[in-house]
């Protein structure tokens, strides 16, 4: 552990804020402010975290005073303590974009613009960048607004099934509605104009994606973590392969087992998007590997580290240390890229034996797990008490219960 002097402020307080403060805790010892309209479970009755309520964080009006207040009281705390400030959430990395410049008044961080972030982040403008930069994105077709208004018919750019998704994802947050999904595969046309219908009926108003349909199972996706310095740089790119997803219906989406791994043609490609971008920061990538030609196709980029990213860290790849090397050590190097094999779970170990899929994946995650190259998130043994742990079963429990009723029977 080196010693370090600083306070990071992570702007979340669920599992991807968690990650992140047990790996600053265990690089450098230091005690994380974890920042959020609510207090998620990750987070309590916890010794490596310092949760804070603001109710106020996600409103643009009051995302900068919210924030330069907080760094009145840290810094009257901890006078000449550097503050590492870093988004966990889409809503929080967009918002830190568009602020970036007003908030380096008072603290360290490394982000995008937001004009960038806009058109990154939305999946037009993602198929868009991939198509400059050469790299590999699935057919897209566009419907918006405007064509739902005038009663234009959805395209089907290829044919079915299809993938339907909000362009943009953050303004997609705060629609609810029975059904609701992050993404959707599209059987026939009636449930295409089915399913579009009712995300506009529900009070969206930017563009839906539709896209061609890449066959394959969980096993065929794959998630990057990237962290580019200040000056451009690339510093470190993490590969994993989600072998199972959560079912149910308000996570569906969500990754509950990842095999961290390597792939040097991703790498390379990845690297070409970060610089077509002049991206700086964290970013987290999705794609597929398509199995009729083998190639990865990339979905989508995220402006933080992903929602379990945490398996970067697992891997041997602090995640969290790559900002404090860039923006206050000033260890600047060649490309650190990951390829040695731990499996991440946000499972209990029994849960992937028994819902995982079979194939290839899942044989390698049991002898991961077999071989002690295994890891939980949030269970982090120095961290550990009797009501933090009663918490954490609690919350395993729900989620094991959750398989045993959604997934499919195997």
């Amino acid at each position: 552990m080196t010693e370090l002097q600083c306070i990071p402020v992570l702007l979340g307080t669920g599992a991807n804020a968690y990650g992140l403060a047990e790996g600053l805790y265990k690089a450098y010892g230091v005690t994380s402010v974890c920042v959020g309209p609510t207090i998620l479970l990750q987070t309590r009755y916890s010794k490596i975290v310092s949760p804070r309520l603001v109710r106020d964080l996600t409103d643009d009006a009051r995302f900068v005073p919210e924030l330069m207040a907080l760094a009145d009281e840290l810094n009257a705390s901890r006078p000449g303590v550097p503050l590492v400030l870093i988004a966990c959430a889409d809503t929080s990395a967009a918002l830190l974009a568009h602020h970036r410049d007003e908030l380096r008044e008072r603290y360290l961080l490394c982000s995008i613009d937001g004009a960038t972030l806009d058109r990154a982040v939305d999946k037009v403008g993602f198929s868009e960048i991939c198509r400059e930069a050469g790299v590999p994105t699935p057919i897209t077709a566009v419907y918006d607004y405007e064509d739902f208004r005038a009663g234009r018919a959805v395209p089907e750019p290829a044919s079915f099934p299809l993938e339907l998704k909000a362009a943009d994802s953050v303004a997609y947050l705060d629609v609810d509605f029975p059904g609701r999904k992050k993404a959707y595969t599209i059987a026939t046309r009636d449930e295409l104009n089915r399913v579009a219908r009712a995300i506009y009926e529900a009070g969206y108003r930017g563009a839906l994606v539709i896209q061609e349909f890449i066959p394959g199972t969980d096993g065929e996706m794959r998630t990057l973590n990237a962290y580019v310095n200040a000056d451009g740089s690339i510093a470190m790119m993490s590969l994993g392969n989600p072998i199972m997803e959560e079912y149910a219906p308000a996570r569906i989406g969500n990754y509950a087992a990842i095999i961290a791994e390597g792939d040097e043609t991703v790498y390379a490609q990845t690297a070409k998007l970060l610089r077509s971008l002049h991206y700086t920061g964290y970013a987290n990538f999705d794609m597929k590997r398509d199995p009729r030609d083998g190639v990865f196709k990339f979905l989508e980029i995220n402006p933080r580290p992903g929602g379990s990213s945490d398996y970067t860290s697992q891997a041997g790849l602090n995640l969290a240390s790559w900002i404090v090397r860039d923006l206050l050590l000033n260890e600047h190097g060649e490309t650190v890229y990951g390829f040695d094999k731990h499996l991440w779970l946000g499972v209990p170990k029994f849960v992937v034996r028994k819902f995982a899929p079979e194939g290839t994946a899942k044989h390698e995650a049991l002898a991961l797990i077999n071989a002690g190259k295994a890891s939980r998130s949030a269970f982090f043994w120095k961290d550990m008490n009797p009501r933090r742990l009663f918490e954490l079963v609690r919350w395993q429990f729900a989620v094991t219960r959750d398989f045993y009723r959604y997934a499919p029977k195997r």
